[in-house]
C-alpha cells in the first residue's frame, strides 16, 4: 500500500484516545505472545493487539468435539525445545501421543472413485510406481525418499548459498532424482503436504521441513514420549502465555496501519483506536502484512517479498460418527483419497488409544481452492457426500462438527508459509528484516525450525532485536 493510502488509514480524525507502551505487538499467536513475554521479562511495557476474538492465531483447538482435535498446530515433537520449555514454565499439561502413533499408518486407499486394498495395489492399473516400489502405498513413497536422501547437513542449510540449486520446484527436483511426472502427480499432487502442487512449491522448503523433522529424532519428553499435544488442545499453550502477561491481550483489534514517526510508532485499528509506542513487533504472515498501510513504505525488495510469499491453502472438516461404520465395512477409518475429502485422519484422543473420537478431512491443493468458492455448509456437504459414495457404510453416520478454510479466514489468509520456486533465494533474507521501528516475526521468518517451534524461534530473535535498540 502506498504512502498516500497509509496517510489516509492513519489520519487522526475520529480516532479514540491512544494507548501508550514501550512496544506494541500485532498478533496474539505463538510468536507474538512469546515475544511479548520475553520483552516483559526485561521490564518493557507491552501492548498486544489481536484481530480475532481469541488468542492462539493458527493454533486452534475444537473443544466442543471429543478429544479437542486441532485445526492448526496439530502436535509437536519432544525436540521442540522452546515449546516444551514454555509448556513446562506455564504448567500446561501434555498428552503423550506415542500410544496412538501406530494408527496413523493404517489408511484406506481410494482412487478414481474406488477403494483399492493393499493386496490389490501392487498390480492395480492405477499403480504407476517404479517397479521396485510397486508394493509401497502412494502416500509414503516420495516423502520417505526425500526424507532419507536429504542433502541438507542441518536444517538451517536451506538458506545457505551452497544449496541455492535446490530452490527449484519439487517436480524439477524429483525429476532429477529419476521420478516420472506420473509418480509425482500420484504421490505428491493428490494430497500436497506443501503448496498446491509439486510445480508451485520450492524443493528447498520441503527438504528443510523434512530435515527439521529428522532433527527431532531421539528426543524424549519428561515421560519418555516423542510427540505431544497439550491437555484440552494445543490452544491451551497460547492461552496460558496470554494469561501470564502483565496486560490483557486486546482482542477484536484489527490493525490497519503502522506509522513510524521517527521518534516512535503509531498503530491504527479498524475500530478507530490508536496506539503509540517506541517500537512495534508485527507477527502477521505476509498474506496479511501486505494489506497493512505501512509508512514509510517497505523498501522495494521487502515489499516484493511480502507481496509474493503466500500461505498454504488448507480446509479442514471435522466429523463425528454416530457409530463406528468402519467396523461394518472392515476398512481403516483413516483414508487417502483423490476426492474432495482428501486425506482423512481418524483422531484417537480418547481414554483408550484404539478409540476413534472424531474424523478430520484435510483438503489441500486444487480441491481446497474449489471448496473455497462455496459456503462452509456447501463445502462440508460435498465432502460428506464424497465419503459416503466411497464408503456406503458411512451413509447417514457422519455429523459435521466444524469446518474451517484457512485461506478464507480473514485473520490468517492461509496456513503455514509456502515458498515457491526461486523465492527462498530471492526473499528469505528480507521477510523478517527490521524496517525502521517496525520489527517482524512469525514462523515464516524462522531460520532453523518449522511450525510452532519456528514461531517461537522468531520470538527469540525479534525480542533480542528490540531489546538491543530500546
Amino acid at each position: 500500500m502506498g504512502i498516500g493510502a497509509a496517510a489516509a488509514a492513519l489520519a487522526g480524525c475520529g480516532r479514540r484516545a491512544a494507548t501508550d507502551s514501550d512496544v506494541i505487538v500485532i498478533g496474539a499467536g505463538l510468536s507474538g505472545l512469546q515475544a511479548a513475554r520475553l520483552m516483559e521479562s526485561e521490564g518493557l511495557r507491552v501492548t498486544v493487539l489481536e484481530s480475532r476474538n481469541r488468542v492462539g492465531g493458527r493454533v486452534l483447538s475444537y473443544r466442543h468435539i471429543p478429544g479437542s482435535p486441532e485445526a492448526g498446530g496439530t502436535s509437536f515433537s519432544a525436540g521442540y525445545a522452546r515449546m516444551m520449555q514454555v509448556s513446562q514454565e506455564l504448567g500446561v499439561g501434555l498428552v503423550n501421543l506415542d500410544p496412538i502413533r501406530p494408527f496413523f499408518a493404517q489408511r484406506t486407499l481410494a482412487l478414481g472413485g474406488q477403494i483399492i486394498s493393499a493386496a490389490e495395489w501392487p498390480e492395480h492399473a492405477l499403480n504407476v510406481m517404479p517397479e521396485h516400489a510397486r508394493q509401497r502405498m502412494p502416500w509414503g513413497y516420495l516423502s520417505t525418499k526425500m526424507f532419507m536422501n536429504n542433502p541438507y547437513p542441518t536444517p538451517s542449510d536451506w538458506l545457505s548459498p551452497d544449496y541455492a540449486h535446490l530452490d527449484v520446484s519439487v517436480r524439477e527436483y524429483l525429476a532429477g532424482e529419476g521420478e516420472t511426472d506420473a509418480v509425482i502427480d500420484l504421490c505428491y499432487d493428490i494430497n500436497p503436504g506443501w503448496g498446491n502442487n509439486a510445480d508451485h512449491v520450492s524443493a528447498a522448503m520441503v527438504l528443510f521441513a523434512m530435515r527439521f523433522g529428522a532433527a527431532q529424532r531421539g528426543f524424549t519428553g519428561p515421560d519418555g514420549g516423542s510427540a505431544y499435544t497439550a491437555v484440552n488442545g494445543n490452544q491451551s499453550i497460547p492461552e496460558a502465555m496470554a494469561a501470564s502477561l502483565n496486560s490483557e491481550v486486546q482482542l477484536d483489534r484489527r490493525v490497519t496501519g503502522i506509522s513510524d514517526t521517527g521518534s516512535g510508532v503509531e498503530v491504527a485499528c479498524e475500530d478507530g483506536s490508536l496506539h503509540r509506542a517506541a517500537r512495534v513487533v508485527c507477527s502477521l504472515p505476509c498474506s496479511l502484512v501486505r494489506n497493512l498501510a505501512i509508512e514509510p513504505a517497505l523498501d522495494s525488495m521487502q515489499a516484493e517479498a511480502v507481496n509474493s510469499v503466500d500461505s498454504q491453502i488448507l480446509n479442514q472438516l471435522h466429523l463425528t460418527a454416530k457409530r463406528p461404520f468402519w467396523e461394518d465395512d472392515g476398512m481403516a477409518p483413516s483414508m487417502w483419497t483423490d476426492s474432495l475429502a482428501g486425506m482423512i485422519i481418524a483422531e484417537h484422543k480418547g481414554d483408550r488409544p484404539e478409540e476413534v473420537t472424531s474424523l478430520t478431512s484435510w483438503t489441500r491443493g486444487a480441491p481446497a481452492a474449489e471448496m473455497d468458492k462455496l459456503s462452509n455448509e456447501e463445502a462440508a456437504a460435498r465432502i460428506v457426500a464424497d465419503i459416503e459414495r466411497l464408503r456406503p457404510a458411512a451413509k447417514g453416520q457422519l455429523e459435521v462438527a466444524a469446518y474451517h478454510s484457512w485461506y478464507n479466514d480473514p485473520h490468517a489468509a492461509g496456513d503455514w508459509a509456502v515458498w515457491q520456486p526461486g523465492q527462498v533465494t530471492r526473499y528469505a533474507a528480507h521477510v523478517g528484516r527490521q524496517h525502521g521501528r517496525v520489527h517482524f516475526c512469525g514462523e515464516h521468518t524462522a531460520i532453523a525450525n518449522r511450525g510452532m517451534e519456528g514461531a517461537l524461534e522468531s520470538s527469540d530473535r525479534v525480542a533480542s532485536e528490540v531489546l538491543d535498540l530500546i
